[in-house]
């Protein structure tokens, strides 16, 4: 046209009107986020890739960059949704003023409740992923930290160690049986149990009797 070249995005042409008008809205960051926790789910991290997402979401394969640097960025995104969804689960296990063992007992359910309903979002959450801090993990277990303080006090817990090796010894607790029920592990083995009665029996060893 007057001797002027125009380039043209191929991809973004044939790209549906519904996947460059939510792009050009600004929304192509949660659909990957969507879409990525899908694939998660059936391929693991493992089998995650960016060009495949993009071929779910329908957009070119260099659409994902302008909002993750690569494959790991965004699979820490997911991680922080993980951790989102994690901690609101135990900041409401400990609502309610009804002491430190039931705090405790509530804790314990929603963390193994939370590997059996998100596993895609579990198994990557606590995975190293090139050394890269999980930023939005540590306040994820501030709930744990304040029932355990809760329960030293209460005289439920000992006040021989700190209240960080007691929130580290219960929290490897609940996740070695949220992995080991998760994975069928315990079921295998005859030792499987409702949620309520494996954290119990594993916190029975820790507590003091009331």
């Amino acid at each position: 046209m007057n001797g002027v070249n125009i380039r043209v995005d191929v991809s973004v042409v044939n790209m549906p009107a519904t996947s460059r008008d939510s792009y050009h809205h600004g929304d192509l960051r949660a659909a990957l986020l969507a879409a990525g926790r899908e694939l998660l789910a059936e391929r693991g991290a493992a089998g995650f890739s960016l060009s495949e997402l993009a071929r779910r979401v329908g957009v070119s394969s260099a659409a994902p960059y302008r909002h993750f640097a690569d494959r790991v960025a965004i699979l820490d995104a997911l991680a922080d949704e993980g951790y989102g969804i994690f901690g609101e689960g135990l900041r409401a296990a400990i609502a309610v003023d009804d002491g430190s063992r039931a705090w405790l007992r509530r804790i314990g359910v929603a963390y193994l409740g939370f590997a059996r309903d998100h596993p895609e979002l579990f198994e990557i959450m606590f995975a190293d992923r090139e050394g890269r801090p999980a930023l939005a993990g540590p306040p994820t277990f501030e709930p744990l930290v304040t029932a355990v303080a809760a329960a030293q006090r209460e005289g439920v817990l000992p006040d021989d160690r700190t209240v960080a090796s007691l929130a580290r010894t219960i929290w490897a607790t609940l996740h070695g049986l949220a992995v080991l029920e998760a994975r069928g592990g315990l079921s295998k083995l005859g030792l499987g149990g409702t949620h309520e009665t494996l954290v119990g029996e594993a916190l029975a060893v820790m507590l003091r009797p009331a």
